[in-house]
C-alpha cells in the first residue's frame, strides 16, 4: 500500500478532523509518548506559573544555583542536562531579567560561577511553590507507580546519555 501526498488545495483530501488519528507507529512509540507527555507537563507547568519566560528548566536552573551557589556553566550544564550552548542563551536571558549573576573565579579568569540575584531568590520562592503543587498533580496521575515510573525514567536518561556519550567520544576520535 502507497502512501498519498495530499495535495493542499484539494479540500476533499482533509480528513474530517474526528477522522484524525495518531498512526500506531507513533501510539505505540516510548519517544512519542515521552514527549506528547513532557509537552503536557510543561503546558500545564506554564499554565500555573502565568510568565512564559520562565519554563520548567529554568526553574531546574534556578533551583540547582539556590542548592549550588556559583556553579560554573559545565558543572551546570552537567546537572541539568543541557548542552552548553542551549544553557549559555537561558543563562544570558536570566541575567538579563536580573535573575542570575556571572562572576569570574578569582583562581581561573576564564571561568565564571552563576550566582541567584535576590530578584532570582524572590522568583524562585514563587516557582517552588508552583512546581510542588505541579508535581502533587503529576504524582496523583502516576499513583502507586511513581517509584517504578521514576526508575524507568531514569534508566532511559542513564542509558541514552551513556550512548549518546560514546557517540560523541567516537566522533571526536574520527576526526582528530
Amino acid at each position: 500500500m502507497s502512501a498519498r501526498i495530499a495535495d493542499p488545495d484539494d479540500a476533499s483530501a482533509v480528513p474530517a478532523a474526528d477522522a484524525v488519528r495518531i498512526p500506531d507507529v507513533l501510539s505505540n512509540a516510548v519517544a512519542y509518548a515521552l514527549r506528547r507527555a513532557q509537552e503536557a507537563s510543561f503546558a500545564a507547568y506554564l499554565q500555573r506559573v502565568g510568565n512564559p519566560d520562565l519554563k520548567p528548566g529554568r526553574y531546574t536552573i534556578l533551583m540547582l544555583l539556590a542548592e549550588y551557589p556559583g556553579l560554573t556553566p559545565s558543572e551546570l550544564s552537567a546537572l541539568c542536562g543541557r548542552d552548553r550552548s542551549t544553557l549559555t542563551a537561558t543563562l544570558r536571558a536570566l541575567d538579563e531579567q536580573g535573575l542570575i549573576e556571572r562572576k569570574r573565579r578569582s583562581e581561573d579568569q576564564r571561568s565564571y560561577g552563576v550566582r541567584l540575584t535576590s530578584a532570582g531568590n524572590a522568583v524562585l520562592a514563587q516557582l517552588r511553590m508552583i512546581a510542588r503543587a505541579h508535581d502533587a498533580r503529576l504524582d496523583a496521575i502516576v499513583g502507586e507507580d511513581k517509584a517504578v515510573f521514576l526508575a524507568v525514567l531514569r534508566r532511559l536518561a542513564e542509558q541514552l546519555g551513556v550512548e549518546e556519550d560514546q557517540q560523541a567520544d567516537h566522533q571526536k576520535r574520527r576526526v582528530g
